[in-house]
């Protein structure tokens, strides 16, 4: 009779654990499509942002995919995967933000890692992400701050592409005291004439990004002509700061995954109606070539090495 009467209580427990493995499983199940990224290669700095994604959504799951460039293939990619329920697509890198602009999903988007956003989506398709571009304010003031002595800013730029941005850096300049002098250029073969001309009187050079200066070779070019002048280049990677820049800005990616992620908690908080907000980069790293500048006499403010996140001695 006293086995007789433990039998329900072992069979009220199996019934209590074999719940608990449901639940687990359906949580599971729930969280398995929580966060798609969409990456839009395996390259390194791409890594690095699903890393900082990754180190923010610790407490969601995310499921990521990569077109390796191929936007065909990403469609294919995304056509196997839409039916499911994300709560959230975030994508890495320009061909993944472009292709997921062109394909509705009910759940709320994220791009990231992407320059000049506003030019690669259309203006009625942008949605909220962290761009690649480094605020122009913010690198005019660097420059001041550690060359206080040059006021003359040589920008080149191809018209059709970098026009606005130059008149942006010449209204900014204005509020500083500093001088944009532009050199436009339609391709890489109007460099060297720009170089060799009488405008090319300028006290520093800040490079932009611009499809007509697109290779290492014609940027160390650059480089080389205006330090042979004693004129110091500003660049915008980490490329520049190796290879002779006097001020270089840096991006850290995985800080910028970070940032997204933040944006991304508040998307699957609050869900696709909240506003669209384009953020740039949060983190940006400052490198000094103080070993280049001192060799061809170039001054840097004390104060600037002081606080630059990398001294080159």
């Amino acid at each position: 009779m006293a086995q007789t009467s433990r039998t329900p209580k072992r069979i009220s427990l199996k019934i209590f654990f074999i719940a608990l493995l449901l639940l687990a499983a359906i949580s599971h199940a729930a969280r398995a499509e929580d966060v798609l990224v969409i990456n839009t290669s395996t390259i390194i700095p791409y890594s690095s942002c699903i890393g900082g994604l990754r180190e923010t959504l610790s407490a969601y799951s995310l499921q990521v995919v990569s077109i390796e460039n191929d936007l065909e293939k990403g469609r294919e990619i995304i056509s196997s995967v839409k039916e499911k329920e994300y709560r959230l697509i975030v994508a890495v890198g320009p061909q993944a933000s472009f292709l997921l602009s062109e394909i509705k999903f009910p759940a709320p988007k994220l791009f990231c890692m992407v320059l000049n956003p506003h030019r690669l989506i259309a203006k009625e398709k942008l949605y909220s992400g962290v761009s690649l571009n480094i605020p122009l304010a913010y690198q005019l003031q660097q420059i001041k701050k550690t060359f206080p002595e040059r006021k003359r800013v040589g920008v080149f730029s191809s018209q059709g592409e970098n026009k606005t941005v130059v008149e942006s850096l010449r209204k900014e300049a204005a509020l500083q005291g500093l001088v944009i002098v532009g050199l436009p250029i339609t391709s890489a073969s109007d460099i060297l004439p720009a170089i060799a001309s009488k405008d090319f009187s300028i006290d520093a050079l800040l490079m932009i990004p611009d499809e007509q200066i697109n290779s290492q070779k014609i940027v160390a070019y650059i480089i080389k002509e205006a330090l042979r002048r004693t004129i110091p280049v500003v660049g915008y990677n980490s490329w520049f700061a190796r290879n002779g820049a006097i001020l270089s800005f840096i991006i850290d990616y995985r800080d910028m995954g970070i940032q997204a992620g933040t944006m991304a908690m508040k998307l699957l908080k609050q869900g696709a109606n909240t506003r669209v907000a384009v953020e740039a980069p949060s983190r940006i790293r400052v490198s000094i070539d103080e070993k280049t500048a001192q060799k061809l006499g170039i001054q840097i403010s004390p104060g600037a090495i002081q606080q630059a996140d990398e001294v080159i001695r």
